[in-house]
């Protein structure tokens, strides 16, 4: 077998381990693909290869701005990255578009060199990058295939340009592969007859056949359909479950494929944001629960809006016909009347607000935070206070009763 990289003082990892759910038995979500995945398959003619364990320290990588006639300065696209990427993880790297995440990997594989400071281990030692490379692989975000092959002689080119063993060997492999991967029913059919999700496996297989420890993809689930993007990602967690370490860009994630990764690298304009796991970045108690809080707060406020300014436009004008006889027979000036009648609203508008609050936070599962509270409980106030000073105003912009009603209603 290639053994090239082992290190004598290392330990070889199968790398085809299945995948165990906390009750101890394989996962069986998808029957055709993810089932095959998950079986004890032993690989038994794969080159054995050592756990890799990727870090990088204090990564920046910058570039020349304008035309080579005329710079015009450099531009920072990363800037002091730190992180460490562990075997049997799947890693994520997620961040908006222009945020660094393709530069970034590019570097993790060693593509991008000029321009770049900073430190990349393996295992703890400085990178040499000729037998990095040979020990890693990239699988780009569209699939080069040739188009007039089918899904086994692409494999078996692969096989032979990489593996140095009998033909037979070769042939096992491949079968081992295919029929893990799910591919073994369109083996003989032509790649560019594949469907989107057939030719990422596939891309996926033809670099499986020396079994490298470190596999980096650009966005893996690019273009294709739900189905194909969960059976893509299972693979993955597969392969990194399996000893690998698996690193990979993405974009906006549905929620079921969020959670499939164990550690995620998010950046934002060439700085890293958020590294960990992924079940500590969680909105809140409940992810699931933020559209429904959103509509709780907007019902609450118009509540406690409405609550506040009908009282005061339905009563005002009712009281308009005295407070016009005293103000022109000078018992007050219409200052005082303002503010007598807003000093002695407010206990109500601060009570009954604070009541409410009080109540509804707890019913409906608010998570048991002081800041939040009081938070929520400022706002109900605020929103109470200015719906009873917006009622005086349309309030004293009609003297009738019946066309206040048609206003507010």
């Amino acid at each position: 077998m290639d053994n090239k990289a082992l290190e004598p003082d290392s330990v070889s990892l199968p790398m085809e381990e299945p995948i165990v759910c906390n009750g101890g038995q394989p996962q069986q979500h998808l029957k055709k693909v993810e089932n095959q995945i998950t079986e004890a398959q032993r690989f038994s003619h794969l080159p054995k290869r050592s756990a890799v364990d990727l870090e990088f320290v204090d990564l920046s990588y910058t570039i020349q701005e304008g035309p080579c006639w005329r710079r015009r300065g450099f531009k920072a696209l990363l800037k002091c990255l730190s992180g460490r990427f562990c075997s049997r993880e799947l890693i994520g790297i997620m961040g908006p578009s222009g945020s660094g995440k393709s530069t970034l990997m590019n570097i993790l594989a060693g593509y991008r060199q000029t321009g770049m400071k900073g430190q990349v281990l393996i295992n703890g030692k400085p990178r040499d990058l000729r037998t990095f490379r040979k020990m890693s692989c990239y699988i780009m975000q569209e699939d080069k295939l040739l188009p007039h092959l089918t899904a086994r002689e692409a494999m078996m080119v692969s096989a032979n340009l990489k593996l140095d063993e009998t033909l037979d060997v070769k042939k096992e492999l491949v079968n081992e592969i295919l029929t893990a991967l799910g591919l073994l029913d369109c083996a003989h059919t032509r790649t560019s007859s594949l469907s989107g999700g057939q030719c990422k496996r596939l891309a996926i297989a033809l670099e499986l056949v020396n079994n490298p420890p470190v596999m980096f993809f650009d966005e893996p689930t690019s273009g294709l359909d739900s189905v194909s993007c969960y059976q893509v990602v299972s693979l993955l967690r597969s392969l990194a479950m399996g000893g690998r370490t698996i690193i990979c860009t993405i974009h906006q994630p549905s929620a079921k494929l969020f959670e499939m990764f164990d550690k995620l690298y998010i950046l934002s304009q060439g700085q890293c944001i958020y590294k960990g796991s992924v079940s500590y970045l969680i909105i809140g108690n409940d992810a699931s629960k933020v559209f429904n809080n959103t509509g709780f707060l907007f019902f609450s406020m118009l509540f406690i809006m409405f609550g506040a300014l009908m009282p005061t436009v339905l009563t005002f004008p009712l009281e308009m016909s005295v407070f016009l006889r005293e103000h022109l027979n000078y018992w007050y000036s219409l200052k005082a009347y303002y503010l007598a009648k807003t000093m002695a609203d407010i206990p109500f508008q601060v009570i009954c607000p604070i009541m409410y609050c009080s109540i509804v936070y707890w019913m409906t599962e608010q998570p048991p935070e002081v800041s939040r509270y009081l938070l929520f409980i400022a706002l109900s106030t605020c929103t109470a206070l200015v719906a009873q000073s917006l009622g005086l105003l349309v309030g004293a912009a009609s003297t009738s009763l019946q066309v206040l009603q048609l206003l507010t209603f």
